[in-house]
């Protein structure tokens, strides 16, 4: 097989359209497979047609242009729109050279399809226009030919004054500063220059990138770093298409294929083999190349690859192979058979990629998310994770056994998660991560209520990991949220306890040192009494002032009581029920003039309370009441069931829960109307 041969062969069989066309009439004069399958149009259709019918009409001339304007031996024209026999548009990377062809003078192409990098290109446009910092391009001349909504907002003009005019016409004051210099060292020495400086107006410090671009001009990235100068960002530039073939392309004879003639022989590489490979052409060359193979290689995949290159068919497969310096890497390879004369193959074409690293990305990812699966579940924490790029949250099913949550209806958004919290936390929640997000920390902790399903409230501690790429930005966060609800409760009941006990023990010395003046005063009052026994009247106020250090006295072994830390006697009691039994001794404390009326409703909750203490404070409440009413009254006993949504906060925690409210009122003119109340939280929830 000779060098024509050969060439023919890649012609055809290479995946690229490729084709050759008459210089003077554009008429193509050959075309291979790729471009059939590209375009749509069989061999023989391509041969009635020319290079303007795959252009569309309004480059028609254009094309003329630049053909006959074409001087060079090999011309890369760049990327030009061809059109599909469907009417499909395609953006293609076109290289050709000049050549020989039937006696004519004539141009052989190569049309690679760059249009999904096109997209990704005006993709990317439109990124730098919506992202919040400030872009620009210059072209040689000096002219803006790009800016981004930010950079208008920064430079305080508008696109359409800028774009097309000259940057130091525009902001001659520009021509002083360090962006000048860096523009004039981007340029002539190919480097990317960054600065930082101070710019009145708008009287603000930028960080700025100056870069480089074709053509002589350059782009200019800057964003605002007045509160924060030290943090520098870099705007990666859009990289150019690959315009070198980096595959592997391997050529064998298709005979013999059986193993125990050796295989097919090799008949061309192209650079690519030597550096995936490090063997070079001349190793190559005339050998098989199974002695790539070795202990790795699956034997199944390679029975499955003869089987169909004996039925001349194409495969697709993947192989464990070896270096020249046993390095094992596996490649990804498409073998299509062709025949260059008659039906018969005489060669295989196989195209070939090195996938180690991508094969070993995927495992490695695999691995991980396998690993943190099984801690989420085996944690009792609700884990969250948030892919901050897609802004799609997950949890782990501790959502659902903790707060009620399925985890599948919540794969929403992060508001989710905000709508949640409650509305006092809220801001101070959101502006701590977003705080955290747009700074340098990995690490990030809160504590605020988050509502459950059933319209509870619990206190969560939440940690979170923030996982940012190589120039800074979040990328994803992972944390997990802890109910610490009985935990916080606990702290208050024992810091309510400390404040109790503080609180006893300067009771017990005040109510011991009054208890000792009482008795001083109980005494002589009782001798007084004796002694005044032929005096009525005088007798009675002694009398008086017996039965007032008794009060006092009783006051004062209550107070001791507190003091000693008396434990409570809580039973689960009918507040209405207690009320109602205490109207007796209440009427014989007020006086006449006082009406007392109760309102209760008939399915009050039960309660769990000491019922003397509650007698007690409800008395003293009455007493009060009577002091305030000299000229007579009215006093009001109400109560009330109170839901956990309209229930006072209590506690650090500003925790709610459902109680029974015994509101006591008078219209007594000592003091201004006012209801004193006392919350009392329900034995059971009840059946509403």
């Amino acid at each position: 097989m000779d060098q024509l041969d050969l060439r023919q062969a890649f012609f055809h069989a290479h995946p690229d359209p490729m084709w050759i066309y008459d210089v003077e009439t554009l008429a193509f004069l050959d075309v291979n497979a790729a471009a059939e399958r590209k375009y749509g149009w069989s061999r023989a259709e391509f041969l009635k047609m020319s290079l303007a019918d795959i252009r569309p009409a309004e480059e028609v001339e254009t094309l003329k242009a630049q053909i006959g304007g074409t001087k060079e031996a090999i011309d890369t024209s760049g990327v030009w729109r061809h059109l599909t026999r469907a009417g499909r548009t395609l953006f293609v990377d076109v290289a050709s050279h000049e050549v020989r062809f039937q006696a004519r003078a004539a141009r052989f192409v190569s049309a690679r399809d760059v249009t999904r990098l096109v997209e990704l290109e005006r993709e990317r446009t439109a990124m730098l226009d919506s992202i919040s910092d400030g872009f620009f391009t210059l072209d040689a001349e000096g002219r803006f030919t790009f800016l981004n909504g930010q950079a208008e907002t920064y430079l305080d003009r508008s696109r359409t004054e800028l774009l097309g005019r000259n940057v130091w016409e525009a902001f001659p004051e520009a021509r002083d500063k360090a962006f000048k210099v860096a523009v004039e060292t981007a340029v002539e020495h190919g480097q990317t220059q960054h600065f930082t400086e101070y710019l009145d107006p708008p009287g603000r410090w930028f960080r700025s990138f100056v870069h480089p671009a074709e053509a002589g001009g350059v782009s200019v990235y800057f964003r605002d770093v007045t509160s924060e100068r030290a943090a520098e960002t870099q705007l990666r530039l859009l990289e150019q298409a690959v315009s070198h073939l980096r595959d592997v392309v391997l050529i064998t004879e298709a005979h013999p294929i059986d193993e125990a003639s050796g295989g097919p022989r090799v008949v061309y590489v192209n650079d690519a083999f030597p550096r995936m490979t490090g063997y070079s052409r001349e190793e190559i060359i005339g050998r098989t190349p199974r002695f790539l193979q070795g202990p790795d290689t699956s034997r199944d995949e390679l029975d499955r690859i003869r089987d169909a290159l004996t039925r001349g068919e194409a495969v697709s497969a993947e192989l464990v192979n070896y270096t020249r310096t046993g390095g094992r890497f596996l490649v990804e390879m498409d073998i299509v058979p062709i025949a260059l004369d008659g039906e018969t193959h005489t060669h295989f074409v196989s195209v070939q990629r090195d996938i180690t690293e991508r094969r070993a990305a995927q495992e490695a990812m695999r691995l991980g998310e396998e690993r943190f699966q099984l801690m989420a579940r085996a944690t009792n924490d609700v884990v969250w994770d948030w892919d901050i790029s897609r802004d799609a949250l997950w949890w782990n099913s501790n959502l659902q056994t903790l707060f009620g949550y399925t985890p599948t209806d919540s794969q929403t958004p992060l508001d989710f998660w905000l709508r949640h919290v409650h509305p006092d936390d809220r801001d101070r929640v959101h502006s701590s991560f977003s705080d955290a997000l747009a700074g340098a920390d990995t690490i990030w902790r809160a504590e605020y209520r988050f509502e459950k399903a059933d319209g509870r409230y619990a206190a969560v501690a939440d940690r979170g990991f923030i996982i940012r790429d190589d120039e800074g930005r979040p990328t994803r966060a992972v944390g997990s949220m802890l109910d610490v609800t009985e935990r916080r409760e606990l702290e208050d009941s024992v810091r309510q306890s400390q404040k109790l006990e503080a609180v006893g023990q300067l009771t017990g010395g005040v109510a011991h040192d009054f208890n000792n003046l009482l008795t001083v005063i109980l005494n002589n009052a009782e001798g007084l009494e004796e002694a005044l026994a032929a005096q009525p009247p005088l007798r009675d106020l002694a009398s008086m002032t017996i039965q007032a250090a008794e009060r006092g006295a009783e006051l004062t072994s209550r107070l001791l009581a507190v003091a000693r830390r008396q434990a409570l006697s809580p039973t689960v009691l009918d507040l209405g029920a207690l009320v109602r039994n205490l109207r007796p001794l209440l009427r014989r404390t007020l006086a006449e003039d006082i009406e007392i009326k109760i309102v209760a409703p008939a399915n009050l909750w039960m309660v769990e309370a000491d019922a003397g203490q509650v007698e007690v404070a409800l008395l003293n409440l009455a007493i009060n009441a009577r002091d305030a009413m000299p000229d007579g009254g009215k006093l009001v006993i109400r109560l009330d069931n109170v839901s956990e949504s309209k229930a006072p906060p209590t506690g650090d925690l500003g925790l709610r829960r459902s109680c029974v409210r015994l509101a006591v009122s008078d219209t007594g003119q000592g003091m201004p109307k006012a209801v004193v109340s006392r919350a009392f939280e329900p034995f059971s929830p009840p059946s509403r």
